[in-house]
């Protein structure tokens, strides 16, 4: 077959034996070709890895080997025999009268449903590099990320037995998404895929159920099953009435039967559980209500391998909590049933709630309910008292310290959302939950952090938005940088710079760090808050709660975002290995 009209002349085959490869400039790429066996391959001369010069490798058996870190290719096909490594990209070679033509474009034609199947098999195959490419290509092809969500899922649904940390992170990202800029979306995309493949990576896979085969079940019967399976721990039937309940109910009697067995242990699993099971809807909401029948089964073996707070000392000593919290239990359907959802939060609510005296808090909550404050306002208040314990956060405790009022923010999130799709008295019953963690994080409040307005400090910022962002990234570059970085944000909203920038920054600023996912959580959580609430003033400490908990962890060593970033660099064609003089190749 003759050569086409745009092909490249490279050299005569002889001199190519003789003289050794030859790197021409393709369309887009740097093309290396090789002679081998008197036949002529031609591959992207940038090792798929990192960007090394592959015509500096050595061709031996028809296997061509990048000398940087060793990744070996098979040269006719440029499939690589170092999964790490990544495919290199093949062009199409002839020889005619002894020259040696090559193609200028590669022989793969690589779209969206190309790098989807590539983003599924570097999952699969725990390789961040595929995982970063084919994100990025498809982000660049295509905005949308129902394609993206459903490719991660099914694999996550089908290889892992819970609601891991990599389906929080996914879960957290899918809901910020709307606000990201491309290069965060990118970023935060990575940070999820790569731990739910590092989840998969030698997991068991899920062995899943079958729904019972009836067409009828009232709530009340599958909600007293699924209730006995949990304190039972019996997982098998656990699965089974959830599925029937996912296939027969409708959303706020699915959200009733969930959340009510989540909160009958109480605070379960340092408030994870209510999380994972809001996790579970959110996703479903993103996704559809087919994809049911495949989320809510994982959270069988967190329902039935639950404990709660009831099994604990604190909740029982120096104070018992756990008794008035089971008498407003048995309270809570009479007073909601006479709840007209008129009634205002009294004045001095948020201040009992951040109190010594746990009885107090728990009979406010239940006169605020009886005075007809309704349940979605109740938990919101309760919200912002656990988000003014990270604005008030003291610096003089422990970095770890942060864990406890992530989780507790974190879960009175999940409880607004949970009684917002269902004001069931089993599900109004977390409110309690929630603000009795906040109650046991008063000690991380002494002494109680000033706010930034409270301070009078800022007026030396700058006005401009977007220089005080960039400020913002260049305070989170240093070591617990807190109240700098809180007084950043406190000027940016203050002067009523666009909410969503500052999300985007946070959020970049969050995946860019090797940090688990309670900080994105409590970002997460922090927007749907902030949403919810509209009042400025709220909604500047809300967010400066997230900036201290994320710069008191700030910076890491940000590997994976060196990931993130070589991979981009690769995609736009620009390079990466450098020689000692500095000379870019």
């Amino acid at each position: 077959m003759s050569h086409p009209a745009d092909a490249i002349a490279v050299s005569s085959l002889d001199d190519l034996i003789e003289s050794g490869p030859k790197v021409v400039r393709g369309q887009h790429h740097n093309i290396v070709v090789f002679a081998d066996n008197s036949k002529a391959y031609a591959v992207d001369n940038r090792c798929p890895h990192m960007g090394f010069p592959l015509d500096r490798g050595t061709v031996k058996d028809g296997i061509l080997t990048c000398h940087w870190h060793e990744a070996r290719f098979d040269l006719d096909s440029g499939c690589t025999f170092d999964l790490w490594a990544d495919d290199v990209l093949k062009f199409q070679t002839w020889i005619e009268d002894s020259t040696v033509y090559v193609a200028p474009t590669p022989t793969a034609k690589r779209n969206a449903a190309w790098y989807l199947k590539r983003l599924t098999q570097g999952i699969e195959q725990d390789v961040r590099l595929v995982q970063a490419k084919s994100l990025l290509a498809i982000l660049n092809e295509s905005q949308q990320l129902r394609p993206l969500l459903i490719a991660t899922i099914d694999l996550a649904c089908r290889n892992l037995n819970g609601v891991t940390e990599g389906m929080h992170r996914l879960g957290c990202v899918a809901n910020l998404y709307p606000r990201l800029s491309q290069n965060t979306a990118y970023q935060a995309l990575l940070y999820a895929t790569r731990q739910i493949a590092s989840e998969i990576s030698g997991a068991i896979p899920h062995r899943f159920k079958e729904p019972l085969e009836g067409t009828t079940y009232p709530e009340a019967k599958l909600k007293n099953w699924l209730r006995q399976w949990v304190m039972t721990r019996h997982t098998d039937g656990a699965e089974r009435t959830l599925l029937a309940g996912v296939a027969t109910l409708d959303p706020p009697e699915l959200a009733d039967l969930t959340f009510s067995v989540a909160s009958q242990r109480l605070y379960a699993n340092g408030g994870h559980l209510l999380e994972a099971c809001n996790k579970v809807f959110e996703l479903t909401d993103h996704l559809g209500h087919d994809y049911g029948p495949k989320l809510f089964p994982l959270l069988t073996e967190s329902l039935t391998g639950s404990r709660g707070q009831e099994e604990s000392t604190g909740w029982h000593h120096p104070i018992e909590i756990v008794d008035p919290l089971a008498q407003v239990d048995r309270a809570l359907p009479e007073i909601l049933v006479n709840n007209t959802g008129e009634g205002q939060v009294a004045p001095d609510l948020l201040q009992v709630l951040l109190g010594d005296d746990p009885i107090a808090i728990i009979d406010a909550l239940e006169q605020s309910l009886i005075d007809n404050v309704a349940p979605p306002i109740l938990a919101r208040a309760v919200s912002y008292a656990a988000a003014l314990r990270l604005a008030r956060f003291a610096t003089s405790n422990e970095v770890t310290d942060w864990f406890n009022p992530q989780h507790t923010y974190v879960h009175s999130n999940a409880t607004c959302n949970a009684v917002k799709r269902s004001p069931t008295p089993e599900v109004v019953r977390s409110i309690f939950q929630t603000a009795i963690s906040v109650y046991a994080d008063r000690f991380l409040n002494v002494p109680p952090a000033k706010l930034p307005s409270e301070k009078n400090v800022g007026t030396d910022l700058p006005d401009d938005g977007s220089e005080l962002l960039t400020r913002l990234l260049g305070q989170l570059d240093k070591r617990a940088n807190i109240d700098d970085a809180a007084n950043i944000v406190s000027r940016y909203l203050g002067l009523g710079h666009p909410f969503d920038m500052l999300v985007d920054t946070l959020a970049l600023a969050t995946v860019r760090e090797d940090l688990d996912f309670h900080s994105l959580q409590v970002l997460d959580a922090a927007v749907q808050q902030c949403t919810a609430w509209k009042d400025p003033a709220r909604v500047e400490t809300i967010m400066v709660g997230v900036v201290r908990n994320l710069a008191a962890h700030c910076p890491t060593r940000r590997a994976g975002q060196q990931t993130a970033m070589i991979a981009a660099k690769l995609q736009r064609g620009e390079p990466i290995f450098e020689e000692e003089a500095g000379i870019q190749v």
